[in-house]
């Protein structure tokens, strides 16, 4: 919890002084129109299946977008099947978006985008609460994950405040390990396997 609290603490003072930076670059940066998908400039909060966590992001290129952020689910625990399952996530992404119909008027083509990326989880583990001879043990996933998505964007709430929805994958590389037999196999397989690098999710941000 130290740690991730740390790490937080660290990435907003970063996001602070990117948008020193965009703040400082506003007045000779392109306007986009209206019909884009992409504010200029963003920060915001995101909440989803990958946790809690701080967004930015940055316009460029009129069709393109760079957003970085940073997601944690600080050791969660549930009940499940009369066990305790815990879940101890925390992770730094970095995305770009295209905006494929670009310059059209109705609303889908002004709002939505694909995305690809890539993100490093420094914790991403899982605990299962063991049963009869089953002792406790965790499963260690995957870290470091390429990302595919799609998204609607630029919805605004009022002047200043707008709103962002994604859904996409953060893609394993690796095997999960267990520190007990072969559990790992049962998160990599099939749907299960997809679960754990969901990216449902929405962004509430201030743009400017």
């Amino acid at each position: 919890m130290t740690t991730q609290i740390r790490l937080l603490k660290d990435f907003m003072w970063w996001m602070l002084f990117v948008g020193f930076l965009g703040y400082c670059g506003r007045a000779s940066a392109q306007v986009l129109p209206e019909y884009s998908a992409f504010p200029k400039n963003s920060i915001g909060l995101q909440l989803g299946t990958q946790g809690v966590g701080l967004q930015g992001s940055s316009a460029f290129g009129r069709v393109f977008n760079a957003r970085i952020g940073f997601n944690t689910v600080p050791d969660i625990t549930v009940q499940y099947n009369g066990r305790d399952l815990g879940l101890n996530r925390t992770s730094v992404y970095g995305i770009v978006d295209w905006q494929p119909l670009y310059g059209n008027a109705d609303w889908l083509s002004r709002k939505w985008y694909v995305s690809a990326g890539i993100s490093y989880y420094f914790n991403n583990t899982l605990y299962r609460e063991g049963i009869g001879t089953v002792p406790n043990y965790y499963i260690y996933m995957s870290k470091l994950r390429p990302y595919i998505g799609t998204g609607l964007g630029n919805m605004p709430l009022s002047h200043s405040i707008g709103l962002r929805t994604d859904f996409g994958f953060f893609i394993p590389i690796s095997s999960p390990t267990s520190t007990y037999d072969d559990r790992a196999e049962k998160v990599s397989s099939g749907l299960r396997g997809l679960l754990p690098g969901m990216n449902a999710g929405l962004t509430l941000y201030y743009r400017f």
